[in-house]
Parts: structure tokens; sequence; C-alpha cells
């Protein structure tokens, strides 16, 4: 049984009205990578994902409120090889996100361990939780 998939066929008249333009080359695509995102008390903590991606081709920015990465996994094809199937993903990889003010671009820190980009975002320090003390009048 073989999944059906709604979106191939578009992709396959795209790349045949694009085939001369370079699209059907695998390293002229643009991806945009999983991520996952959670918040705690801390921050918020992103989990990018860029299989087979070396780190110095990883580039991280914060400029405003945007946080962006852009990455890069170009295809080599081996001399006088024959190209039968590529399902990798070869090209440009590129996601921003629109980080509220409650958060601390100026301190963000990354880490990329097997092929994830790992990426803490502590919440600025107005927007930490503080007890408040409350007095009684007399």
């Amino acid at each position: 049984m073989v999944r059906y998939d709604p979106f191939k066929e578009i992709e396959e008249l795209q790349e045949r009205m694009f085939r001369g333009l370079g699209a059907n080359r695998p390293d002229s695509r643009t991806f945009a990578p999983l991520v996952d995102v959670m918040e705690d008390a801390s921050g918020l903590h992103f989990a990018i994902y860029l299989p087979g991606i070396e780190p110095e081709k990883v580039e991280l920015t914060a400029e405003n409120n945007t946080l962006s990465v852009k990455a890069e996994r170009p295809f080599t094809k081996p001399e006088n090889a024959n190209q039968y199937r590529l399902e990798g993903t070869y090209g440009n990889f590129v996601r921003s996100f629109t980080i509220p003010n409650t958060f601390d671009l100026s301190r963000v820190a990354a880490n990329f361990k097997h092929g994830v980009l790992y990426i803490d975002l502590p919440k600025t320090e107005a927007a930490q939780p503080r007890k408040i003390e409350v007095r009684v009048n007399a």
C-alpha cells in the first residue's frame, strides 16, 4: 500500500515547468526545517532539525524582534555517477521567528549537536515572575 500525497502532483508539475531555470537542481531549493518550540519558566527553547548539515554551514541571527536560522546542505554528485533517486534534502534551509518583547534576544544561547540546533532564549528580567510583599495597614 502506498501512502497518497496530494501535493506530489503539484511538485512534479512545478519541476517540469521550471526545469530549464535550474529549479530541478537539488541544491537550488529552499526548505523550512522542522522545529520544536517549548516554553518554561526560564524562557523559550527551540530544537531546529538540520540533519546532514555541518555546524559551520549554520547561521543564527537576532535582529529587532526576529530570530533567523539559515543553513546549507550542498549536493555533491560524484564524478561519473548516475543519479537514480534523491530523497535527501539538499539546498538552503531558512526559518525565522518573531520573538515577543518578554524574551531577551541579547542573551540567546545556541548549541549544535547531532544535526539539531538547540536554542535557549531567556525571559527578560521584567518578565520573570517575582514575589511581591503585601503589607497590612493598621
